[in-house]
This record gives structure tokens, C-alpha cells and sequence, in this order.
């Protein structure tokens, strides 16, 4: 079979806003446990959401353990040729293919050594470990994690907000791998709850079990990101929700022929946003226009050969934010969703498997974070355990 390039970790971009990393020589180490088998690795780097240049000193690719620590042979990565190298703004950059016999299961690690520059561009995901290491530790066998300060305001913006900040991941934008044995990717587009990891990491692992070597799941989701808008110009966090899903279809999934499969979790942010702090009032959309958005980007993964399926929303009815016109606007855009069905290779509907019947416009509690908004760990693997496998055969 034809060796082809295929993700086995990625992740979309946005801005960082207070989480990001203030310039400082510093080595940033990602390990990737590789749900398939590959003869080579690349990976590609993205600047896109930066206010500066970035310069790379130094980057290595290794396997490893569990923990980040080098089993095998650490080996040199380059761009073009150049060890070092410098990323402007909005910049992306692709590396040089680094031969590295890949097995399912087995653990690898990108090591990059920034030199000079604030890291503002990436996404805080839960399905790979980072190290932060002051200095060019690139090529060392073993570091060990050093906390920062702004971990700590990360920690309180989850106690304060009450949903989990994950830490943030810059600078990578895509790893894979040169497979041969024809495997694919299933994309999942949402928002935070997606990204927060409780459904989509028990469903990847569901995957890995019951397609081994054949599927990687990748996470590409943003929190507060919306189906038919960019982020809110209001919202004193600029940037961090990251462009619309309409808006980033090419980058996130046209752009990877490896993708068969695309999952929607899109439309919390939607109707939950507008009228509060993160988005004016005039920024709301009704049912129609939400589910012809949706129609939009179904078609147009449809015409480019992508399978895509389709979560309804989540109720939100005890959120602090929530109106009885917004949740109005949920159950009829849930109620078009199905109507619409058939334009979907499978359709989810979330939200009556978490619904509470006492209070429809509402999930239950048990299955939810402080916020009531987002799925706690419960209640992602609820999920994550409905979903139709039958839908990948």
C-alpha cells in the first residue's frame, strides 16, 4: 500500500491572551503517544496568532517513555536544512521528514528549544503531555517539567470560572506520520467542550481499542468558538476564541488529505454568547440561520470526500448566562438539526441522553462541570460510550 503522510496529534490555533509564554529561552517537549505505525515523522509549526517573531534554536525527535524520557535515538530535526531558524508573524513552518520506525502504541516526543520570542499561538488541549524546560535541553535524555508562574493563574481562572484551563500547547500545529497501512483521521470541530478533553479523549481511546492502527482521533477544537462568527471584537480576550467554524474549515481539515471523518460539536457558543461579556446582543443568530451554517459545512466536507457527523447542543438551562430565549433557540435548532438529518453521515443527539426530564431545557447535574455548561468527567464518558462505532466501519 501507498506510504502517505497521516496526523497523529494536532491541535487549531488561537490566540493565547493571558496564557501565553513571555519570551524566554526555553525548550517545549511534546510527547505523543501514536494510535498508528508510521517509517518517518514530521511536524508542522505555526505562528499564526503571534505579535512577534519567534527564533528556534534547536528541535529533536525521539521515541520515549510514558514520561518524556528518550529510549531510542534522539535525532536531530531541521526546516529546510536549518537546525535554526527563525518564524515571523503568521508564519508556518513544515520539517524536514525524519526517518523513525513508528509502532501503535509506542511514544515520541518533538523537542524545540525557543530562543528568542513570546509564544502566543496554539490551543490548551489534554491528549499529550508538555514539558517546560528553561535552556536548550533539546537533546537531553531526561528533564523534568518547571512550573511557572502563570500556571497558577491558570489554576485560578478554573476555580473561578468553574471549568478546567488545560496548560497551553504553542508553536505545533500538526505531527504525523508516513503510514502504509492506509489509516485515517477523525477530526473533532468543536468548542470547549471538545477541547476540555472528558469526551473526546474516552472516545479516542474507544477508538484505539476497537480500530487499532486504523484511526488517530484529532482534537481540533477551540473554546468559545462559534459555527457562524469569529471572535467577539468586544471580548476583552482577544482573539482566544479563535476564528469561526466556517472560517477555518480550510486550515483545520481541507488542508489534511488524511481526514475521512469530521465531528461538528458546534452551537453552545452560538446562543449562550451573545448579551454577555464575550459577545453583544445583536451578535445572536437565529435557529435558521445556525442550521443553514451547518448545511453549509456539511456539503462542503461531503464534496471534498469527508464524512461528517453531526452533535445536536448540549442544554444549558442552568447556566448563569443561559435566558429562556436562548434555550427557546437551542430546542428548536435541535428540533431542525433532525429534520435535517439526512444531509449527515450520522447525526448524535447528545442532548437527550443528558437531558434532565424534570427540566428539559437543562442536563443533569451529575453529568456536569460547576459551570453547568460544560460535561464533567461523567458525563463526557457518557458521551463518549453512545457513540455509534458502526458509523467508522
Amino acid at each position: 500500500m501507498e506510504n502517505k503522510w497521516v496526523q497523529v496529534w494536532g491541535q487549531a490555533h488561537s490566540a493565547f491572551s493571558y496564557f501565553y509564554y513571555p519570551s524566554c529561552p526555553k525548550t517545549y517537549r511534546l510527547v505523543i503517544k501514536s494510535a498508528l505505525s508510521g517509517k518517518s515523522i514530521r511536524f508542522e509549526l505555526s505562528n499564526e496568532c503571534a505579535k512577534n517573531e519567534v527564533y528556534i534554536g534547536a528541535m529533536s525527535v525521539a521515541k520515549c517513555d510514558e514520561n518524556g524520557s528518550f529510549i531510542g535515538e534522539c535525532k536531530t530535526a531541521t526546516v529546510d536544512s536549518k537546525k535554526a531558524f527563525c518564524l515571523s508573524i503568521g508564519q508556518s513552518a513544515t520539517s524536514d521528514e525524519i526517518p523513525m520506525d513508528i509502532e501503535v502504541g509506542e511514544y515520541f516526543c518533538i523537542s524545540i528549544f525557543v530562543e528568542k520570542g513570546a509564544l502566543r499561538s496554539g490551543n490548551l488541549l489534554d491528549n499529550a503531555l508538555l514539558l517546560t524546560v528553561k535552556g536548550d535541553v533539546s537533546h537531553e535524555k531526561n528533564i523534568e517539567n518547571q512550573r511557572r508562574k502563570r500556571d497558577t493563574v491558570r489554576e485560578v481562572a478554573s476555580s473561578l470560572l468553574k471549568m478546567y484551563f488545560h496548560k497551553p500547547i504553542p508553536l505545533i500545529q500538526s505531527v504525523q506520520v508516513l503510514n502504509s497501512t492506509g489509516a485515517k483521521t477523525i477530526v473533532v470541530y468543536g468548542d470547549s467542550i471538545s477541547q476540555q478533553g472528558y469526551w473526546t479523549n474516552a472516545f479516542a481511546e474507544r477508538i484505539y481499542k476497537d480500530f487499532p492502527g486504523k484511526y488517530s482521533v484529532i482534537n481540533k477544537s477551540i473554546m468559545g468558538t462559534r459555527l457562524l462568527r469569529d471572535f467577539s471584537t468586544r471580548f476583552f480576550c482577544k482573539g482566544l476564541f479563535g476564528k469561526s467554524g466556517l472560517n477555518r474549515i480550510q486550515r483545520d481539515i481541507l488542508n489534511y488529505p488524511d481526514v475521512e471523518y469530521v465531528i461538528i460539536a458546534l452551537g453552545t457558543n452560538d446562543f449562550l454568547q451573545p448579551a454577555t461579556i464575550q459577545a453583544p446582543k445583536t451578535e445572536r443568530c437565529s435557529a435558521e440561520d445556525f442550521v443553514e451554517g451547518m448545511i453549509t459545512l456539511t456539503d462542503t466536507l461531503k464534496k471534498n470526500g469527508i464524512k461528517p457527523i453531526v452533535f445536536n447542543i448540549l442544554n444549558f438551562g442552568e447556566s448563569v448566562d443561559s435566558r429562556p430565549e436562548k434555550e427557546a433557540l437551542v430546542t428548536k435548532t435541535n428540533q431542525l438539526l433532525f429534520e435535517n438529518r439526512t444531509h449527515f453521515h450520522g447525526f448524535y443527539d447528545q442532548a437527550s441522553l443528558c437531558v434532565n426530564p424534570e427540566k428539559p431545557t437543562c442536563s443533569k447535574k451529575e453529568y456536569l462541570g460547576g459551570d453547568n455548561v460544560h460535561p464533567n468527567k461523567k458525563g463526557g464518558k457518557l458521551v463518549a460510550d453512545n457513540i455509534p462505532l458502526d458509523w467508522f466501519n
